[in-house]
């Protein structure tokens, strides 16, 4: 049999001192090509779904690649599926030649020499499988295909396995380790920053370790092949012999020697993960620590020490390095891997990818989705939900969040205070913190938040001033229209369907009084089914406009995102008037469940009611129709709000300067008699300077 040939040079025997010998041969014909990308861990699991196939005692892992079979290769000339035909062919022309097994194995790791270590062992075991599932596949159909038969007979396959129990029992175990094997050679490469992290003996004594096993793992693979090829040549009165119990011996020796490596090198992978573990936060921690000249180290520890092409961008079907985001401020999308309802991904893509302001910008700024599961786990569901968000959002997102590390989740979680609700952190261009949050800014802003630091969140608040705009941008195009053609309309919610009616039927007086007012229902907090009866009734009594139940979640997440904002730049309150009347309104929406607000198109002039207010005011307003006409809708209801209309006017005046009264868009109010004043223009001669000076009298 071709297991007992070759047995020359025995491994197994080697002192400490031929050992080192053999890993400095193993080292000089190690020469990767740093071009060659294999997914190793994707490979691997294939391979492990294949032997689960052909022995139900394999178990089948439970991994985040079950809806996704193709291997993700870079950089190679040719398709691995050839590359892997080639190996699987070098082993099998030797199997009836008289050589020597350590010889081939070591011409095999010399064929896979461009390769990484995780790519040696798990191209080396594809091969294998490939021939074995081979194998396989024709022995189980061989009495119920004609063409598995025919197929038999010209490879001399044997027509029975139950022959051969104790060769495919020993046979499947090897495999089983082999696999083992691979999985802990795959776990140290995929270490983060070894050789910081690492104690130089710890590293080298785990490396020497790790070298011997992958020579071991393709020491195995030849031995397996030569099994399975001798199931070909082997004859009925061969099966029982002397030769085929000693080979079965010989896989099971394979074992016992691959079982103690294995055992070694997860001893030693422990070392290693301890040290790291220990280490690896508070190196993290200094990372943003320290000022860099760009992102891109902060974004290698985070996201890229296991893979070098760690980003998605499914709009462009390809795969990217952290190359791709420098120069840029980089916005982290961190949530579950739902990410947001369906209503909210639009909005966000509609803020953001959508955005007028988005081409302007677009490589300034880069939004990366980072989806972290609640439990430590990544069940199916989340991989689903991943997968098909992740192949459908304008923007990049993490290739495999479940290889992210534990110290970089955990990170997350404790430092940027991640608690299962999703956040936007922005890193500059040079790998600072700028924002912990900018979520709100994004809903409220859109791309006109870049470059989304919390110094520009302030200045969006100082300059803002149109509060009708900032409530409802981009919700609804008729919302958009009213404010454009700046006409008078009010805002208001409410979850009581009598107050509702009564308020409708003021506002019909109004109509037929014939002052303009459109109204706009949104609803109210935390909707409950009653919201849709309401709409309901609404439409049946066709009372005021009435927003879609989606549309008036948005506008609630505006309002909820005005109440963060706001909440984060109180302190900046005093800058802006506009500011103030954002808190009164929020006290509004927060104290009374009926509510209202009344502005017109553009101005930054707004009235905010609550309660009876409202009532207590639209009652007023059909009565006065010619002061409406003459003074303006919000200077006839704050009149008639303040006192009752007078008799004669009270012909008070205030004199200001022209630069603050032709730049004032509100309405004042007269200090003595609370009434609306009207402005007038006067010119008064300067003497002194011989010059005319322009000012504005405000007389009611």
């Amino acid at each position: 049999m071709n297991l007992l040939r070759g047995q020359q040079f025995d491994p197994c025997l080697l002192s400490s001192i031929q050992e080192d010998l053999l890993i400095m041969k193993i080292l000089r014909i190690h020469d990767p090509n740093h071009r060659y990308k294999i997914d190793a861990r994707q490979l691997l699991h294939v391979v492990e779904s294949t032997m689960h196939c052909i022995s139900p005692k394999f178990s089948d892992p439970q991994s985040n690649y079950m809806n996704s079979w193709n291997v993700e290769v870079f950089g190679l000339e040719e398709k691995l599926g050839y590359t892997i035909k080639k190996i699987s062919h070098e082993i099998l022309c030797k199997c009836h030649e008289n050589g020597d097994l350590h010889e081939e194995t070591m011409m095999l790791v010399e064929t896979l020499g461009p390769f990484r270590w995780d790519a040696k062992v798990v191209m080396t075991l594809a091969a294998v499988v490939s021939i074995y599932g081979e194998f396989w596949l024709i022995t189980q159909l061989v009495h119920r295909n004609s063409l598995a038969a025919l197929t038999a007979k010209l490879k001399q396959m044997p027509k029975e396995l139950n022959m051969l129990t104790i060769q495919l029992k020993a046979l499947n175990l090897l495999i089983d380790t082999m696999i083992e094997a691979a999985n802990l050679v795959l776990d140290f490469e995929g270490l983060p920053l070894q050789q910081q992290l690492l104690d130089d003996d710890t590293i080298v004594v785990t490396k020497s370790k790790m070298y011997i096993t992958v020579y071991w793992i393709l020491r195995s693979s030849i031995s397996c092949v030569y099994q399975i090829a001798d199931f070909r040549t082997m004859k009925d009165n061969q099966v029982h012999s002397d030769s085929t119990t000693i080979a079965a011996w010989t896989l099971f020796s394979l074992v016992y020697k691959l079982s103690g490596l294995c055992n070694d090198l997860k001893e030693k992978l422990r070392t290693c993960q301890m040290q790291i573990g220990r280490k690896f936060p508070e190196k993290i921690r200094d990372l943003f620590k320290m000022s860099h000249f760009d992102n891109q180290e902060v974004l290698r520890v985070l996201f890229s020490l296991k893979n070098d092409l760690p980003l998605k961008d499914s709009s462009l079907e390809k795969y990217y390095g952290i190359q791709e985001l420098e120069n840029k401020v980089v916005i982290l999308l961190i949530s579950k891997p739902e990410l947001f309802t369906s209503e909210k991904i639009f909005y966000l893509v509609k803020r953001m990818h959508d955005h007028p302001l988005h081409k302007e910008k677009e490589g300034s700024y880069a939004i990366l989705w980072v989806p972290i599961p609640y439990s430590q786990t990544w069940s199916l569901t989340d991989e689903m939900n991943f997968q098909f968000l992740s192949n459908s959002l304008p923007w990049f997102s993490i290739r495999h969040p479940w290889s992210l590390h534990s110290s970089v989740v955990n990170f997350i979680r404790q430092e940027w205070s991640y608690k299962d609700e999703p956040v936007m952190v922005v890193l500059s261009t040079d790998g600072v913190v700028t924002n912990l949050n900018a979520i709100d800014m994004v809903w409220l802003w859109g791309a006109k938040a870049f470059p989304f630091s919390t110094s520009k969140e302030k200045e969006l608040w100082e300059q803002e001033n149109r509060i009708l705009e900032l409530l409802i941008d981009g919700i609804d195009p008729l919302l958009t229209n009213l404010v454009e053609e700046g006409k008078h309309f009010c805002i208001y919610g409410s979850d009581n369907i009598s107050w509702i009616k009564e308020l409708n039927d003021t506002l019909k007086k109004i109509k037929n009084a014939g002052i303009q007012l459109e109204a706009v229902y949104v609803g109210y907090r935390n909707p409950s089914k009653d919201a849709e009866n309401i709409l309901d009734i609404s439409i049946e009594d066709n009372l005021s406009v009435s927003l879609s139940t989606t549309k008036m979640k948005l506008f609630w997440l505006r309002l909820e995102s005005i109440k963060n904002s706001v909440a984060r730049v109180e302190q900046a309150a005093h800058y802006s008037s506009s500011l103030q009347k954002v808190l009164r309104l929020l006290d509004a929406c927060e104290t009374s469940n009926d509510w209202m607000i009344i502005g017109k198109g553009l101005s930054t002039d707004v009235m905010i009611l609550k309660g009876r207010e409202v009532q207590e005011c639209l009652n007023l307003v059909p009565g006065m129709t010619e002061y409406v006409m003459k003074l303006g809708l919000f200077s006839a209801i704050r009149g008639a709000m303040g006192s009752p209309l007078p008799v004669k006017p009270c012909y008070h005046n205030k004199i200001l300067p022209a630069e603050e009264g032709l730049l004032s868009e509100e309405t004042v109010v007269c200090s003595r008699c609370n009434r609306p004043v009207e402005k007038f223009i006067v010119y008064q001669c300067n003497v002194t300077e011989t010059a005319e000076a322009k000012q504005e009298a405000k007389i009611d």
